[in-house]
């Protein structure tokens, strides 16, 4: 069962992380709603040395949506949800098949090749909430933690970062505004940990840099990683993703996103590619 194990490993990585808006909270009564779609697939993955190797490939399509809402102006709620659909590859059935017939020898049974099916969900997935509590805000910079409790249905988990049926996230945000050659921007750095992952507890760098070239528009950088010392099938995880996205003010209340992610490097981890689309409504 080991393969197919250490293949479930490798898919919950695929999610893009949900655009956020960082350490910076909402006034009380005012928040924005952040609903995408992304899709990905990986042909590939990142062995224990680091180094690309061919595995099962995969894809999977994913709806989401992200609240903010400020209760106070220190205290905003965070929920988030998800529905997704993915489809594991021919090769992740045949170590389904090999994993059967192996299981046929060693009873002495006869062996007869099951029906080839790829790996498949469709449902929902993830859901969580949680708040954003205020520890520090001047005119250019803030600091914040933030905490939230996860979850997901047993048939979810295989495809999510959850090895039990819930998960607590906690992490420290710290954010600045900046302005470089005119321009407006900001960068953002979260610190995290997250109990109960596929591979054990996590720790979590999440780091954005964010730039107006124009008035309407916002251009964001942001890198996404993750690293599971122990505690899982494997004994060590690592994962960087890089994500590229524009975000167009179509209206003052109305935004536009869209934007490709990648995996830049890892340990024990998947390299897919992707795209996501999005709309955010401030209210």
């Amino acid at each position: 069962m080991r393969a197919s194990a250490l293949f479930f490993i490798f898919i919950y990585l695929l999610s893009p992380a949900t655009a956020r808006a960082g350490a910076w909270l909402y006034p009380e009564g005012h928040g924005q709603l952040i609903l995408t779609t992304a899709f990905a697939d990986a042909r590939g993955a990142f062995d224990a040395s680091g180094r690309l190797a061919q595995t099962p490939s995969y894809r999977k399509f994913e709806d989401r949506f992200y609240l903010e809402h400020g209760v106070t102006d220190w205290l905003t709620f965070v929920a988030e949800g998800s529905a997704m659909s993915f489809h594991g590859g021919g090769e992740s059935a045949r170590l389904t098949q090999l994993e059967a017939l192996i299981a046929q020898a060693k009873g002495g049974s006869p062996l007869i090749l099951p029906a080839e099916k790829g790996i498949k969900f469709q449902g929902l997935g993830l859901g969580a909430a949680g708040a954003r509590l205020q520890l520090y805000a001047d005119a250019d910079y803030v600091v914040s933690v933030e905490t939230s409790l996860r979850a997901a249905s047993s048939a979810a988990r295989c495809f999510l970062d959850m090895r039990g049926p819930t998960q607590f996230d906690a992490r420290l945000l710290m954010g600045r505004s900046v302005s470089l050659f005119g321009f407006t921007g900001f960068l953002d750095a979260q610190i995290g940990y997250r109990t109960r992952g596929q591979n054990g507890d996590e720790i979590r760098l999440d780091l954005t840099a964010g730039l107006r070239p124009i008035d309407r528009l916002m251009v964001m950088a942001q890198s996404f990683s993750a690293l599971a010392p122990r505690g899982g099938l494997s004994t060590f995880m690592a994962a960087q993703k890089f994500q590229l996205s524009a975000v167009y003010e179509a209206t003052p209340a109305i935004s536009l996103q869209i934007g490709a992610l990648t995996a830049l490097n890892g340990v024990n981890a998947p390299a897919e590619h992707g795209l996501i689309g999005g709309v955010w409504w401030r209210y």
